[in-house]
């Protein structure tokens, strides 16, 4: 059988990989992202580490991870973050360029179907997983299938309304959502906002850098050593976050709740404040066995699950 090309491209990172027929990851090239090149610099990127990983190599099938929007029927992407994007067919364009059977979902979607197929939901019937990046976004299994919905917007958990906000959402609306509140994005401006405001109060926080350079990494490095200042920050957006969990475990009762993304590194101090903040609402009423995880294939599951999606054409499931 033939080997599989995988892609993953993110706002932060891309990355071109090969498996075996099985889903094992056997090679992987990547790099940072340029937001400046857009979409032309991105393809090129591609076009180059593909040829290297294919040199030699038959192969059957390119599965795509896309960090933004994708219409999954047509098979068109669209980026907020750089240039180009709006409207791509992708799928055609790597068929076009590599001559190869290609299909592409969105980041949060392979996630799903990455840890789903190879990690920590693995003989799960039904799981959710998250992204929790510079956004947050969702995919859903359902009975052992990616479940996408009628307009393919299935698991958008970062864009739930959870209260009002004056802050405009990437969504575009004031919504208060998720996203809005907990995510990666989120967490960095709300440790800038503080520390600026309040420089006595954020005095370990400065001590890691200036308040207009603070990010999310330093905001949970000093929480976990117990900085009272930065564990306040981090435990509201969890009290959020676990919110939106919630909403989601009552809606769906899932077997998993997989956490995945750059913010998941907290690893299991994250999951302790989401729990923290769940034991709060617990009903009599409710049994409350969903389990909440981290992602076994850490930022490497949605690579894995654009295999999946190659694996699903060569051999469909």
């Amino acid at each position: 059988m033939h080997h599989l090309i995988a892609i993953d491209i993110g706002g932060t990172r891309f990355r071109a990989g090969l498996f075996d027929p099985e889903g094992r990851r056997l090679a992987v090239l990547e790099d940072k992202t340029s937001h400046s090149g857009g979409r032309d610099w991105m393809l090129d990127q591609l076009r180059e580490r593909v040829d290297a990983l294919r040199r030699e190599t038959e192969i059957g099938a390119c599965g795509v991870s896309f960090g933004g929007p994708v219409d999954f029927k047509s098979q068109r992407v669209t980026s907020v973050h750089t240039p180009g994007w709006r409207n791509f067919a992708l799928a055609e364009w790597v068929e076009n360029t590599f001559g190869l059977p290609c299909r592409v979902d969105n980041d949060a979607n392979c996630g799903a179907l990455g840890e789903h197929r190879f990690g920590a939901g693995r003989g799960t019937e039904s799981m959710v997983y998250l992204t929790l990046s510079t956004g947050i976004g969702g995919g859903i299994i359902c009975h052992g299938r990616l479940h996408r919905g009628r307009d393919g917007m299935a698991g958008e958990i970062g864009h739930i309304p959870l209260t009002h906000s004056e802050r405009t959402c990437t969504c575009g609306l004031k919504s208060g959502c998720t996203e809005s509140l907990a995510s990666g994005r989120a967490l960095d401006q709300k440790v800038r906002e503080f520390a600026a405001h309040h420089p006595r109060e954020a005095v370990e926080l400065l001590k890691l850098g200036k308040a207009e350079n603070l990010t999310a990494r330093e905001l949970v490095g000093a929480a976990r050593e117990g900085d009272p200042a930065a564990e306040t920050i981090f435990q509201e957006a969890m009290e959020w976050l676990a919110r939106a969990l919630l909403i989601t475990i009552r809606l769906l009762d899932p077997d998993k709740i997989i956490l995945g993304g750059g913010v998941a590194g907290a690893g299991d101090f994250l999951v302790q404040s989401i729990h923290q903040s769940l034991r709060n609402w617990r009903s009599p009423m409710f049994p409350d066995t969903t389990e909440i995880v981290l992602a076994e294939l850490g930022d490497f599951a949605p690579l894995h699950g654009a295999a999946a999606l190659a694996m699903d054409m060569v051999r469909p499931c």
